[in-house]
């Protein structure tokens, strides 16, 4: 068993080069991640957001260790059934109200593998599967304080989608509670699959119609975007109240 101070350092450390490494690398490197295809961009991601943090798990537990420490070993289809259902309101209430994207099919396809898919597997597993993951249930930070932290650094990556300071003030408020959102369903579910399907969909649905440039949207769209996140609670609460409780060395481990 490794000590805590140790796995805390190496989760950190490995954090923050595949956060903010990239940014130092690619002028070097003459690498421009919106330019990437979408093989470029797999390629791209899964190096960073995925491979550094297998490699640091491999190197603290073994590499039979990876999958089940990152949360990949829960139920997939518990997590697809969760965002399908869970983001129909979305899917219904944008259909019904806003035009579908004008841009070509390769670009949108291009941008469902950038921002939809890899923002929800890439990101889940980061922030959530990994960063949360790791000093909550390996060093025993409080769940409440390591979803803040972890909050905060997601809701700070998505600055970019502003250009002053209210809007920058919007973008802030909204990721960071959608961080905080996120690692509540990680936790309640022991199941990463659940907002790595929900973080999916939702980025799809929002960019296969012309709702918005930025994470903050108009009235309506987050009117159908709160019915979404309600029904995840409640279906959350649900569970939480008809599952089985796992025992205390379990729900740690």
């Amino acid at each position: 068993m490794k000590k805590p101070a140790v796995v805390a350092a190496v989760t950190l450390a490995t954090f923050l080069l595949a956060v903010y490494g990239p940014r130092l690398l690619n002028p070097l490197l003459g690498v421009v991640p919106g330019q990437l295809g979408p093989v470029g961009c797999s390629l791209y991601m899964a190096l960073w957001w995925l491979g550094l943090p297998m490699l640091a798990l491999a190197g603290l537990y073994g590499f039979r260790r990876v999958l089940p420490e990152l949360g990949w070993r829960a139920s997939v289809g518990t997590g697809l059934l969760m965002g399908l259902v869970c983001t129909l309101p979305m899917l219904l209430g944008y259909l019904a109200l806003f035009p579908v994207t004008e841009l070509a099919g390769p670009v949108v396809a291009g941008n469902l593998v950038r921002g939809a898919l890899w923002a929800g597997l890439g990101e889940e597993t980061l922030f959530r599967g990994f960063l949360f993951g790791q000093l909550y249930r390996k060093v025993r930070f409080p769940w409440l304080l390591t979803i803040l932290i972890e909050s905060g650094i997601f809701a700070t990556g998505h600055l970019y989608q502003s250009h002053d300071l209210a809007s920058a003030a919007g973008v802030l408020a909204v990721t960071f509670s959608g961080g905080v959102w996120f690692g509540w369903l990680y936790k309640s579910w022991n199941n990463l699959w659940v907002p790595v399907f929900l973080h999916v969909f939702m980025n799809a649905w929002w960019m296969l119609f012309e709702v918005s440039d930025t994470a903050l949207g108009n009235v309506w769209a987050n009117v159908f975007r709160v019915l979404t996140i309600g029904l995840s609670v409640a279906f959350t609460l649900w569970y939480q109240r008809h599952r089985q409780p796992a025992p205390a060395a379990l729900a740690l481990a």
